[in-house]
């Protein structure tokens, strides 16, 4: 089919062009406003739009069926499977296409060629020609006549690629939900796979589990077998139901286990103990696709069973070298990510769900911990967070509360106010600034009404000492005199000594505290918050400028004080979570050249 080409088809428009104009399909903060208030009513006519939007940039849906395609749904652990799943395949020797979201720096990330995004000068090449075919073809019809939205943009940017490019599989990873998502327009995928379940964009999905497994499980097709994780019993029922609805045979992949891993000598290249469940789940899909790509149909079907504990289950109790390389070899940015310099260790995880929250925590936990040893104790532990939507943060926070942090701040997901430092690629135009800062502030006070410390053991001398300094720091502020025996925490001070607060300071050092010994527990503790309008000020009071690449572009006049027993800690661990859109705003500063590595 011929289709007519607008005049302002120019294949030498750049990168940055290419990006701006993708910027032009994001819906702005009142119109999603508006679609969660309907609960998004036209939701039912996303697949169809997207096939027409196939068809007008080029392709035909005869195309579209070719692709031998790896679908993927879930709330948790989507993408860390998509990467394990295409990981695994690249290194058995075929070219694989991966598409995800969202991307971290750069909107390129979306769209992967045998593990690596896409070049500028590729993206380009394959932008520009999609975007004057549907410029060209466009109507005022509101059902897949105008423009799409960003998101449906780029899963057919995603189509022309690997079919272009002739990838030998897909895979792709559902955007939001899976029955009404732009990425389910494929008639019969090789296989489908759901990661752990649980509550996540609930304006959209519903809100109860139930509705949002049943969203989820909208990927399934007839006679296309279906592999999930361990679920939740409601969950686990409505993928049932779902199953035998749509008639394909649904499986349960157990977890890989340690004791196999360690028998191969096996480091999942994605840390923390949910990954093997996301690795076990990425091998199942690469068995079933590799057996249908081999014999030309799926997979041996089994019939479709109803009682949960009747369910197939699928066990991984042999790994080849292939599967071995792409398991160790995985490399999936901003996700239990470690980044260390000289002073300052990044810890960085998108989590922004209650479940991954607390994974995040114990891997966090868990790493810090032993890195902390490494500087016999004289560290400070600083979280630096955000979340959006429509998410309740309290729950979140409470459990991040246990990582035992110095202090914590709260910013939006704007990089900086300096326009040059600012990608195009993060721009957010969803979500105004002013909404944004509103929210971060919001989640401060959200956590300085959590954040006390329960960890079940009370201070150490050290510890207390410290918490006494900086609270006589606060409290008395450069007083002239001040009794030791005024009341409050003051009486562990050396009876009857009545001077300024330095002295007060050496009395920590050089006297007994005497009855506070075990009397304080960290629960009695508030530690230090502060909001920041950006990203970059958000680092360097963390960091305390001490990483040069956040310290060159920062202005330090705008950054709140840093209290003296925070500047007095020799090296600075940094946990960055709550949203993908605030890891990847740090990684754009501290690894600009991230995906040309």
């Amino acid at each position: 089919m011929s289709l007519p080409v607008s005049n302002d088809a120019n294949e030498d428009f750049g990168y940055e062009e290419a990006v701006k104009a993708l910027l032009d399909l994001q819906s702005n903060a009142e119109v999603i406003a508006k679609i969660r208030q309907s609960r998004d009513q036209k939701k039912h006519l996303n697949v169809p739009n997207m096939k027409k939007y196939i068809l007008r940039s080029g392709l035909t849906m005869e195309q579209a069926d070719s692709l031998s395609v790896i679908h993927v749904s879930g709330t948790k652990g989507k993408g860390s499977t998509c990467a394990f799943c295409e990981r695994i395949l690249n290194c058995q020797g075929f070219k694989t296409g991966l598409f995800t979201s969202p991307h971290l720096i750069e909107v390129r990330e979306r769209i992967r060629l045998n593990g690596l995004p896409i070049s500028k000068e590729m993206f380009s090449k394959y932008f520009w020609k999609v975007h004057s075919r549907l410029k060209a073809t466009q109507t005022e019809d509101v059902d897949g006549g105008r423009m799409p939205a960003y998101f449906a943009f780029l899963t057919v940017l995603s189509l022309n690629v690997f079919i272009s490019e002739h990838v030998d599989v897909a895979v792709m990873e559902v955007g939001i939900g899976g029955q009404y998502d732009s990425t389910n327009f494929f008639s019969s995928p090789a296989v489908c796979g759901v990661t752990s379940l649980g509550l996540d964009h609930t304006s959209v999905l519903g809100n109860t589990l139930e509705e949002i497994a049943w969203n989820k499980a909208g990927i399934f097709k007839t006679s296309c077998p279906a592999i999930t994780v361990p679920q939740d019993p409601r969950a686990i029922k409505v993928l049932i139901e779902r199953s035998v609805e749509i008639q394909n045979p649904l499986y349960i992949a157990e977890p890989v286990s340690q004791e196999l891993l360690d028998s191969h000598h096996v480091i999942l290249g994605i840390s923390g103990h949910k990954q093997a469940e996301n690795a076990s789940l990425a091998i199942q899909l690469y068995r079933f696709w590799r057996q249908s790509h081999t014999d030309g149909s799926s997979n041996t079907r089994l019939p479709v069973i109803n009682p949960p504990d009747e369910i197939p289950i699928l066990t991984v109790d042999l790994l080849d070298v292939a599967t071995i390389k792409g398991l160790s070899s995985c490399n999936w940015p901003g996700r239990t990510q470690t980044l260390r310099r000289e002073h300052v260790t990044y810890y960085l995880d998108g989590a922004h769900t209650l479940e991954s929250i607390q994974v995040c925590a114990t891997w966090f936990k868990a790493a810090a911990d032993k890195e902390r040893q490494l500087h016999r104790e004289n560290v400070a532990r600083i979280l630096i967070f955000n979340s959006t939507g429509d998410r309740d943060v309290k729950p979140f926070l409470s459990i991040l509360k246990a990582c035992e942090f110095d202090g914590a701040m709260f910013c939006t997901n704007i990089s900086s106010t300096n326009d040059a430092l600012i990608k195009t690629d993060q721009i957010n135009r969803t979500v105004t600034a002013n909404a944004m800062v509103q929210r971060a502030e919001e989640n401060r006070t959200s956590w300085d009404s959590v954040s006390c410390c329960d960890l079940g053991h009370p201070l150490t001398r050290q510890q207390q000492a410290e918490v006494i300094s900086d609270h006589l720091d606060h409290n008395f502020n450069n007083a002239a005199e001040v009794p030791c025996n005024t009341g409050g925490i003051n009486p562990i001070l050396k009876e009857g000594c009545i001077k300024g607060i330095g002295h007060h300071q050496n009395c920590l050092k050089n006297h007994s505290l005497g009855p506070i010994v075990g009397a304080i527990h960290p629960r009695e503790i508030k530690r230090v918050s502060h909001f920041a309008p950006t990203i970059l000020e958000a680092l360097g009071w963390a960091s305390q400028c001490r990483d040069p690449i956040v310290s060159e572009s920062l202005d330090r006049s705008s950054l709140p004080d840093i209290a003296p027993f925070l500047k007095e800690k020799s090296h600075i661990q940094i946990l960055v979570t709550g949203s993908l859109h605030l890891v990847g705003g740090v990684l754009g500063i501290i690894c600009p050249d991230l995906n040309d590595s």
